[in-house]
Order: C-alpha cells, then structure tokens, then sequence
C-alpha cells in the first residue's frame, strides 16, 4: 500500500480539555465514537485511493487493508505504570485493565504511518490525562492552574469531517463535566483568598483570643501578637491544604473507577464546609445585631 505522503493538512482543529468526567463505560462509549468516525475517514480514504496499475484483485486486497488499518488501536496506562494496547474490545474486555486510570490515547492513523508509511486524507488523536495533583505538594502555587495535558486534535483535508468529528467529540465532554472544575482555574485560589481565607483567618483569630489573652497576660504582648500571627498563619496554610483537597476530589479530567470513594470525601468536605461557615455566618450576625 504505496501512496505519496500528505503532509500539507488544510484543516486543523485542536483545544485542551478544560472539564471532563466519564467512568469505563462511558469511555467505551466514547471510543466507540471514535471509531465511527474513524470508519467514515476510511470510506473517504477509499473513494481517493489512487488504484494505479493494480489488477482487481489486488485492488480489492489493498482497500480491505486500508479499512482494517483504520480500526482504531487505543492505549490505556494505569497508575502504575502497567499498559494495555489493542483494539477496543481487547482493550475494554481485558481483566488486566487498570482500576485506577492514568491516561487513554487514541488516534486512527498510527497504523498506517508507522506500518505502512501512509498518511491518510483525514486523522485525529485525542489524549486523556487523569492524573491528580497532590495534596501537600507546596511546591505548586495554588494560585497557577491546575496542569494536565488533556487534548483532542482534528486534521485532514476534508473540511466536514474535520468540523464533525470536532464538534461530536466536543459535544460529548461538554456533556460529562467534572464536579467543580473551576477550582483548577487560573487566579481561583487568590479569589478565594480574599473573599474567604482572610476573613476566616481573622474569625479564628477572634474565637481564639480569649485563649491568647489568657495566656499573654502571664508574659508580656510580644508572645500576644506572636500568638495572634501564628494562629492567623495556620488558618491560612489549613485553607491552602484544603484548596488542594478540594482540587484533588475533584479533578480537572476525571476517570470514575466503580469503587471509587471519591463521593465520600466530597460528602466528608462538604460538610466540613459547612459547619464552619455556618459557623461563621452565625457570629457575624450576632456581632451585628
């Protein structure tokens, strides 16, 4: 299966993906998708493939294996490093397939390239990176979003494939969000910061002063404003830790395994939540009325 290589792509569509979440079923049903707009790229790839000299039956011979290099291969890695490759049923049906996630890549042209040196008219790849960030890794700034490399790409020259594929393959994230995916924005934190961090540091501060004055009046206000510092200080380094708790219960690009206890720890948070807010809420209006 010789042809001149295409590399001159008219049409390109590509974006990161900002909010995603979809358990194993929803990812078959995902690449099932893929793999039916992979089916229609061969069909097109068949109406533009050059014949040549061929005599029919080996016409005929090429074609099957066109459409057969167009079945999709998918890469499922776990968390540790373990790694299925295969067709979508291999992959999906196997026991060894991972409970625990770590990214899924998929494309429908490597096939092709790699085996056959063959570009085909029209291609995608999409790459899903489940990975979380860490809850004590004070090494990020909470303020910077939330990496992750998630991302579809959309080429060839047919440009009503290349706007369909894109535009079902969007449709189809948009419609499995992930929990809260705002909280990995960019600045989030330093709103957050102002409107609620501060203010509860300073709360604490107060619920705590009948504590620090007790104790300052045995030594002297230097350990008194040393103590208030402190306390506002430790509010501030709980909030951030719970900021990246909450990033970490609810990733930006989510893979739900059947287990999974992540409700619970949302339910946990929520509720902790809650009662401090509610909490907080309470003395301010007894302080204003």
């Amino acid at each position: 299966m010789d042809q001149n290589q295409r590399t001159n792509l008219k049409n390109r569509l590509r974006t990161e993906i900002s909010s995603f979440s979809l358990d194993k079923d929803d990812m078959r049903k995902f690449c099932d998708l893929l793999q039916e707009r992979s089916s229609s790229a061969a069909e097109i790839e068949v109406t533009k493939f050059n014949r040549g000299d061929m005599d029919e039956e080996k016409y005929q011979e090429a074609i099957k294996l066109l459409r057969e290099c167009f079945d999709l291969r998918v890469t499922v890695t776990g968390v540790n490093g373990e790694e299925l490759y295969g067709t979508i049923d291999e992959v999906f049906d196997s026991v060894n397939f991972s409970d625990n996630v770590k990214s899924l890549y998929v494309n429908n042209d490597s096939v092709l390239r790699a085996v056959h040196n063959y570009y085909p008219l029209n291609s995608f790849q999409v790459f899903l990176d489940f990975s979380k960030p860490k809850i004590f890794d004070f090494s990020f700034m909470p303020n910077q979003g939330t990496p992750n490399e998630s991302n579809y790409e959309v080429q060839g020259y047919d440009a009503t494939w290349v706007n369909g594929v894109f535009s079902e393959i969007t449709k189809f994230i948009k419609q499995r969000s992930s929990t809260l995916s705002i909280v990995h924005s960019h600045s989030i934190y330093d709103l957050l910061l102002w409107f609620l961090g501060f203010p509860f540091a300073f709360w604490a501060c107060l619920k705590m002063s009948t504590y620090i004055e007790y104790v300052s009046t045995k030594t002297n206000i230097f350990v008194e404003s040393a103590l208030y510092f402190y306390c506002f200080v430790a509010v501030l380094f709980i909030f951030r830790v719970l900021f990246h708790y909450l990033r970490w219960i609810c990733p930006l690009v989510e893979y739900k395994p059947k287990d999974s206890n992540i409700n619970t720890h949302r339910t946990v948070l929520g509720m902790l939540l809650v009662g401090i807010i509610g909490t907080f809420i309470t003395d301010i209006i007894k302080a204003l009325f």
